[in-house]
């Protein structure tokens, strides 16, 4: 599991995060909403050790994060941040390769799973300069997958920062759809920054709801994400959509004031 505990750090002279509490289980998605600033990639870089918590502590495998090495806590996590660029001149399938390079069990047929199951298999052979903004972020997602798929460690999460920021609504939700059966097919437990609320709402079995530095609700997403509540954090108002056939599907979309 990994496990953030009562974790806080400054966010600048007036802003500070937390105190916050969270977990991810092995096999789950949990999605981190809230607004701009609200901040959900503080937490995401708490959670995956690119920052340190002035307050708190982060567990993962319940042993603190900080006494993990670069190499160990590789192999335990993969980072997809929001900036994530690919280097000039390489082709996809060396990008995705490069996912492994602490890691001692990758091997090309792994590698072409990942290429398969993420959707970059027609990209393999493209250099990373011809790529659109869509196309390289699924290289970078295929990249954190495969390092991951090249641990032996039992427990392995992924961190995702928007990673459909770039991805019309097709691919976006394509996206997040291969997310969610990785996390259930091979039990890595993925913690997402999503702004997105539908995509939320269709793929993630919980979310966090971030307002103003602090975790104001957490739980089961259709449990959570409710209009009213929504409202008084984005600040919006929402009509909640219900399919006429299906009472299972909800969307939301924003009102005029």
């Amino acid at each position: 599991m990994l496990e953030l505990e009562d974790v806080g750090r400054a966010l600048g002279p007036r802003r500070r995060l937390g105190p916050v509490s969270l977990t991810v289980s092995a096999g789950e998605v949990l999605a981190l909403l809230g607004p701009n600033g609200a901040g959900k990639t503080s937490l995401l870089h708490l959670a995956s050790g690119l920052a340190k918590p002035t307050i708190g502590a982060v567990r993962l495998a319940g042993r603190a994060l900080s006494d993990y090495t670069t190499a160990e806590l590789a192999a335990h996590r993969a980072v997809l941040e929001q900036q994530a660029q690919l280097p000039p001149r390489y082709s996809v399938r060396e990008v995705v390769a490069g996912g492994a390079c602490r890691q001692r069990h990758a091997d090309e047929a792994r590698l072409e799973a990942i290429l398969q199951r993420s959707g970059a298999a027609p990209l393999a052979e493209r250099l990373t300069d011809t790529l659109s903004g869509g196309e390289a972020q699924r290289v970078l997602l295929a990249r954190a997958c495969y390092q991951l798929a090249a641990s032996d460690r039992a427990e392995r999460y992924l961190l995702l920062d928007e990673p459909t920021a770039a991805l019309d609504i097709g691919a976006a939700d394509a996206l997040f759809a291969d997310v969610a059966a990785l996390a259930r097919r091979d039990g890595i437990g993925v913690l997402a920054v999503v702004h997105d609320l539908n995509l939320a709402l269709r793929h993630a079995d919980r979310v966090a709801l971030i307002d103003d530095g602090r975790c104001v609700a957490v739980g089961p997403t259709d449990e959570v994400m409710r209009a009213e509540r929504l409202e008084a954090v984005y600040g919006v108002r929402l009509a909640e959509l219900v399919h006429p056939d299906e009472t299972s599907w909800r969307a939301f979309i924003p009102l005029r004031r």
